[in-house]
């Protein structure tokens, strides 16, 4: 009894890890978990049910993985939020990458390089931000030119939000932006914020129908796994049923042809 139970709880794990893999698909995958928790909040806000998991082919990254039916929209919203993120090297990789004896023009460009990135980061570690784009234009003066005037430092910053109000005034962010920038003014900073279109979210999106039963797509996922492990256990639980029945009609035929047999006994003659 005890191998027919193990047999069928190996069986029913392996069914269903089947059936999870089946009805699943990762939409985006190597992220760190911050970006994968944005995109799971992205997902569930379009009403499509995502869950974040490690990554199994990047060593400390996550993945988002969906219903498979809801892969190709699931990609879409992603798109449309700005998700995930461009990965900015910063300020330390930028300076990393150079040549065995850079020129005084290519640090200054990796300098310049990394410092739009890292201030990127930050905007778009604001709520509400989808993207953040930095153009930072720092010219470079020549100690030896001692007449030479070298021209002012420029900046411009673009800003894609989400929702009619931006989430920062234009000020905050021309301070921030100068504040990086030495000899750069917050006044000569000109910033554009653009809100992103609102999602159609027609409401075949928000609905999904598993039978005779209509959900949200936010519970598709549970609910087929609810399901499926429902089955799963039911399947297991007629095996043991099976398997006990038939070691009782065999426990009845041993001891019946165990019974020793009664001889017959003679008729007695009518008087």
């Amino acid at each position: 009894m005890r191998g027919a139970k193990s047999r069928g709880t190996r069986i029913a794990l392996g069914a269903l890890g089947v059936v999870a893999v089946g009805c699943t698909a990762p939409v985006v995958a190597g992220l760190d978990e911050g970006d994968a928790s944005q995109a799971v909040v992205a997902l569930e806000q379009g009403g499509i049910g995502a869950e974040k998991e490690r990554d199994p082919d990047k060593e400390g990254a996550f993945r988002v993985v969906v219903a498979r039916d809801d892969a190709s929209t699931a990609l879409t919203v992603l798109a449309e939020e700005g998700l995930p993120p461009r990965q900015a090297p910063g300020v330390l990789e930028a300076l990393g990458r150079g040549s065995m004896v850079p020129s005084r023009l290519a640090e200054q460009a990796r300098l310049v390089t990394g410092t739009s990135d890292e201030l990127e980061r930050s905007l778009r570690g604001l709520d509400g931000v989808l993207s953040a784009r930095v153009h930072l234009g720092v010219p470079t003066h020549d100690p030896l030119a001692i007449d030479e005037q070298a021209p002012p430092a420029t900046a411009s910053v673009l800003l894609r939000h989400r929702g009619a109000t931006p989430p920062m005034v234009t000020g905050d962010v021309q301070r921030l932006v100068s504040g990086a920038v030495p000899g750069l003014r917050a006044e000569q900073v000109p910033v554009v914020m653009l809100p992103a279109p609102p999602r159609a979210r027609p409401s075949e999106r928000q609905l999904a129908q598993v039978g005779p039963l209509t959900v949200t797509r936010s519970s598709l996922l549970g609910l087929r796994a609810l399901i499926g492990v429902a089955v799963l256990v039911n399947a297991v639980l007629l095996a043991c049923v099976l398997a006990l029945w038939a070691r009782l009609r065999r426990a009845e035929s041993t001891l019946a042809e165990s019974r020793p047999t009664e001889p017959k006994r003679p008729a007695r003659n009518a008087a």
